[in-house]
């Protein structure tokens, strides 16, 4: 004998059923988690482009679930981030930054710019890489011949790991080195990560199930370089927003906004910049500004290829001019400028110093704090 059982379940049971099923169902398939094993290892390279215009896109608005569509992005340049083992770098860095102790993955650095009289060679960044943290535990570079190794001690914890939507932590790092008849410099930094989503990206690259890292940063920087009898100390709040996925090392999409200003770089394949681009004018001028950000004072540096009649400016984003830094006739060569604004400081924020000759311009970014 068989029997047969007719039970109905009640409508409004029946939809919640769909919905916890649903909502378990994207949990486990679009939530990811970030380990040490997302984390770039020696060996590993990345690609990224640094945006060319994102203009109107709000990187800040995040959620559960959330679909975070970039995909207009379009690249202006790339660089390569290249990692390698801290027992490869210059052997005095690795005095300070002992390798799989203090640091066990360093990155051959490209955010520094060499100044005129202080050049800068081998630049790296190392980090601490573990199973319940990610740290930058600083900086190292040979200036003017002289290895200067910057160790952050307490660590700047840029990853709490294993990384979860929801997460809350915060560190505090600092380092200081000073070099006779070189400079001095030291860095404290407070950072305070919130996990703040979680869903998919979408980039010229393609579409990920991501996590969305937002970093709150307050850095306090000082620094005097003796050869330019020069000195300041300049306080920055800025912030980070990091999009990462499972395997590719290095956030898939990075934003950080400090000001007006805003950086954006994502993970990209090779771009071909294209065919037509103007032969660069071998005249032009090169400029060079430390430091920068500034409060009030800053030294500007134009290296001439030739002789040249030329002016120093100071203009906002709109083109007015501000302040006239220097007019004249000037040899080939470098010739430093000092740019004093505190007796007619304009508001903070982003200016360009121009340097204008021969009928023609170009100028370099200045953020004004």
């Amino acid at each position: 004998m068989r029997y047969i059982f007719n039970f109905r379940v009640p409508t409004t049971f029946s939809y919640l059923v769909v919905i916890i099923l649903f909502s378990c169902q994207t949990s486990v398939f679009s939530q990811i988690t970030i380990t040490q094993n997302d984390m770039p290892s020696a060996g590993d390279t990345v690609r990224k482009s640094f945006a060319l215009d994102f203009t109107g896109i709000d990187f800040s608005v995040t959620g559960e679930n959330y679909l975070w569509d970039f995909s207009q992005l379009k690249p202006a340049s790339q660089t390569v981030d290249t990692f390698v083992t801290v027992s490869s770098v210059p052997f005095l860095y690795q005095l300070v930054f002992i390798p799989n102790i203090v640091a066990n993955v360093a990155q051959k650095y490209t955010g520094l710019e060499n100044f005129p009289q202080v050049p800068i060679t081998d630049p790296y960044r190392f980090y601490k890489k573990s199973s319940n943290a990610f740290n930058d535990v600083g900086y190292a570079a040979t200036i003017s011949g002289i290895p200067v190794p910057l160790r952050l001690n307490p660590a700047d914890v840029i990853y709490k790991l294993p990384l979860a939507y929801g997460n809350i932590d915060s560190s505090d790092a600092s380092g200081q080195l000073g070099v006779p008849d070189i400079g001095y410099v030291s860095i404290q930094r407070k950072r305070l990560n919130e996990v703040d989503g979680w869903g998919t990206l979408i980039t010229p690259y393609g579409e990920y199930d991501v996590l969305r890292l937002k970093s709150s940063v307050m850095e306090t920087d000082s620094v005097y370089v003796d050869t330019l009898n020069f000195g300041q100390q300049i306080v920055r709040k800025y912030t980070e927003y990091k999009w990462l996925t499972n395997g590719k090392k290095q956030p898939l999409l990075e934003v950080t906004e400090e000001n007006a200003i805003t950086q954006v770089t994502y993970i990209d394949s090779i771009f071909d910049p294209g065919v037509g681009i103007e032969k660069a004018d071998i005249r032009k001028p090169k400029i060079y500004i430390a430091p920068n950000p500034i409060i009030d004072k800053a030294i500007i540096v134009v290296e001439l290829s030739e002789p040249e009649y030329i002016t120093i400016s100071l203009i906002n984003m709109a083109g007015i001019k501000i302040k006239r830094v220097f007019s004249g006739n000037l040899p080939a060569g470098k010739h430093f400028q000092t740019l004093n604004l505190s007796d007619s400081k304009p508001a903070s924020g982003v200016y360009l110093i121009q340097v204008e000759w021969n009928g023609k311009s170009t100028a370099k970014r200045l953020i004004i704090q």
